[in-house]
């Protein structure tokens, strides 16, 4: 048989299959995209990035028409998102704070001169005892630089660098796998009462009758699932008679001055309390666990000399510094 495509002399071996649309998106509509997937209301979505609520409307339908998908609908005031919607939130974050990065990005950083913002995310102890001493420095080394603090949950530090922090300044154990870790400063626990505690004074050390009877107060960060691997502290901190849980560790002197409660935190954080308070940190009941507290910056900015810079002043700063062991070798990444 005679193929009538030879006969005509027309082959279809190299005639192109039929194309499949190409969906390009407009990279202007990513700040949109970012902004109506965070913001609770379209009217706000558009003010986060100057646009006006037509403008958000316009955007809104050409990414529906891209992504095929309502991804956010508001009916009677609520918002609600489709699965797809969620799923492209921590994306869209992530893009675009690879895009900050990048136009943000310098290669010089000169203290006297340069200014920037730079937020951290730590635990109160670290807010207090090393932030604080690294600021003072900072007032006469880099006077236009400014550091912004947010709270960092232990448990979940990721959700800190969501919300738009630089650095992370955590204990080793909570530290985020897949970043770089440079240590600052070894801590442990230990524990804190007021001087005159009626069953303790003049005693520096708890034995473990009088910790499971006492009271105690902790912080709202307390993580004594840190000592899940040593079984008799981690089911003594666990039977604790908690009466009060505080807001942060700045909080424990003043709650426990005038009492018989025990607070169980960091020692390093405890001693300094001990310099100024009518305060005197003791020995737990337990074998003390050395914890390493880190530093560790986002992905996107770990190539910043200006936190290059700045995690070296933190180093300095901490009495307890771990040195490295050469000035040349980049501390978060080539």
């Amino acid at each position: 048989m005679t193929d009538d495509r030879s006969m005509s002399g027309k082959s279809s071996i190299h005639e192109p299959a039929e194309e499949t649309p190409v969906h390009r998106l407009n990279l202007n509509l990513l700040y949109p995209l970012d902004s109506i997937l965070h913001a609770p209301t379209l009217t706000e979505a558009g003010r986060r990035v100057r646009l006006s609520q037509s403008a958000m409307s316009h955007a809104l339908r050409r990414l529906r028409e891209h992504f095929t998908d309502d991804l956010v609908t508001y009916l009677n005031g609520e918002k609600q998102m489709t699965p797809l919607g969620l799923a492209l939130r921590d994306e869209a974050r992530r893009v675009m704070r690879e895009i900050d990065g990048t136009f943000n990005f310098s290669l010089i950083f000169d203290p006297p001169t340069s200014s920037g913002t730079i937020t951290v995310a730590a635990p109160d102890a670290i807010e207090q005892m090393l932030l604080g001493t690294v600021q003072r420095v900072l007032v006469n080394t880099a006077p236009n630089l400014t550091i912004n603090v947010i709270p960092l949950d232990a448990a979940d530090p990721r959700r800190a660098i969501d919300l738009g922090a630089d650095l992370l300044v955590l204990p080793l154990d909570a530290a985020l796998p897949e970043l770089e870790r440079v240590p600052i400063v070894d801590d442990d626990s230990s524990c804190m009462i007021w001087t005159e505690h009626s069953k303790l004074v003049g005693k520096y050390e708890i034995d473990e009758d009088t910790y499971r009877a006492a009271r105690h107060v902790v912080a709202r960060d307390d993580r004594w699932s840190a000592f899940a691997g040593d079984p008799h502290a981690a089911e003594l901190l666990k039977a604790r008679k908690v009466v009060m849980r505080a807001t942060s560790q700045a909080a424990l002197p003043t709650i426990i001055i005038g009492s018989d409660l025990i607070a169980t935190g960091s020692g390093w954080l405890f001693q300094y309390y001990a310099s100024i308070l009518p305060v005197r940190v003791v020995a737990p009941p337990f074998v003390k666990r050395a914890t390493t507290i880190v530093v560790q910056c986002a992905a996107h900015k770990r190539r910043d000399p200006m936190l290059n810079w700045f995690v070296t002043q933190i180093e300095q700063s901490s009495p307890y510094a771990w040195r490295r062991q050469s000035s040349s070798i980049p501390l978060m990444g080539a």
